[in-house]
């Protein structure tokens, strides 16, 4: 049998360093050496292991045409230009068909997944779309995907009740690889700025109100009369960054610190954290959580889909929807730190259910079952995976 051609597809690769961006690079890396998959990663942005397709990014729109537009709040704003620069993306994306084709494209955009969707069409092309979702998005908006990657169960039932059959949708969440941190923790510590008595709360997440709610945050840290709490906020900036800096500036001053920085790096500030925080009331899936987990650290998260497919043990989510509720959390982990073999256990849990090596086949066979499914006489086999 052939090999199966599968393009991965990233608009945002190699111009933002977060979620959606980082798990498309980690599926590449996982599946690139799988036997009988041939596949190659599309990026928006220079990226080593990419082929980078001419696109008009989102930063670039923001600061040209969208910016004309007083009318939109930062939120809507930031939204049009993303929806353009998938638009860009897709139109510069079609050329490449011509010397390899590929049978699968898979993506967790869900504006460029229509647009390939709408171009299949338009030009009679026959490639098969996965979509990945990944934010996560309500079923009517990917009901017309060939295949749906869904994150966690949540996401699947609900797609579920509304109407997609079970046998075009498969429960895998993302893969993420096990990083051993580059140096011990009190190097890390001089490196990053801090002392070894500093306690440091690390919060991974796009730095916007709107989704992460890191108002909440740097509000709940600020209200905590300990000096030695330390936020370090890992992501890159949008467009409601610099009223969110200014606001932790007045809350928090030198006590909070915000850095964009590689995989590496991010692996790098959990190892010298003493607590991760996840403020985001929803998620699709939330793979920080993941990595904070593997690295062995506390972590705290709203009992959203995602955290509870993720985490399971309830000791460690809490309602943040409630003003308070954090800083009593983080204050109760300060006096008195979860347990090292509670902390061992969701270690554990994390690396038996998330690791690259453990997600990459049921990739591969979820693609296969895929191109299987569109042969004479065949069908998909999907079904969900309870644990991953």
């Amino acid at each position: 049998m052939d090999e199966l051609k599968v393009a991965l597809l990233s608009c945002g690769l190699g111009h933002v360093n977060r979620g959606f961006e980082i798990s498309t690079a980690r599926w590449y890396r996982a599946l690139r050496d799988q036997p009988g998959l041939a596949v190659r990663l599309f990026s928006g942005g220079e990226h080593a292991e990419a082929t980078r397709i001419a696109t008009i990014n989102r930063d670039a729109w923001l600061s040209g045409p969208v910016s004309w537009l007083p009318a939109l709040d930062d939120r809507r704003r930031w939204q049009t230009a993303y929806v353009m620069e998938q638009i860009t993306f897709g139109i510069g994306l079609l050329p490449h068909r011509t010397g390899w084709v590929p049978d699968v494209v898979w993506t967790k955009e869900v504006p460029l997944a229509h647009f390939l969707h709408y171009a299949r069409a338009v030009f009679n092309l026959k490639y098969k779309i996965i979509f990945a979702n990944g934010a996560p998005f309500n079923p009517p908006t990917y009901k017309q995907f060939d295949f749906i990657q869904q994150l966690q169960r949540d996401s699947y039932d609900q797609a579920v009740e509304f109407g997609i059959p079970a046998d075009r949708m498969r429960i895998i969440p993302n893969c993420v690889p096990v990083l051993e941190p580059s140096a011990g923790r009190a190097e890390l510590r001089q490196t990053f700025g801090y002392s070894e008595d500093d306690w440091i709360v690390v919060s991974i997440a796009a730095w916007n109100r709107y989704h992460k709610r890191l108002d909440y945050l740097i509000e709940e840290v600020a209200s905590i009369p300990d000096p030695s709490i330390k936020l370090l906020l890992c992501g890159h900036p949008e467009t409601e960054t610099a009223g969110l800096k200014a606001l932790a500036q007045e809350k928090l001053g030198a006590r909070v610190s915000w850095r964009t920085l590689s995989e590496q790096q991010i692996r790098d500030a959990l190892h010298l954290s003493d607590v991760f925080v996840l403020t985001s009331l929803g998620e699709g899936l939330g793979s920080v959580l993941i990595e904070a987990a593997m690295a062995g650290l506390p972590v705290i998260s709203h009992p959203h889909g995602g955290s509870k497919f993720i985490l399971e043990d309830p000791a460690w989510m809490l309602d943040l929807s409630k003003p308070g509720a954090l800083a009593a959390k983080l204050t109760e982990f300060r006096a008195q730190p979860p347990h090292p073999e509670k902390l061992k256990e969701l270690q554990s849990r994390a690396l038996s259910r998330f690791s690259d090596k453990a997600l990459a086949p049921q990739f591969k066979q979820m693609v296969e079952e895929l191109a299987a499914a569109r042969r004479p006489g065949r069908r998909v086999l999907g079904h969900p995976t309870a644990r991953a």
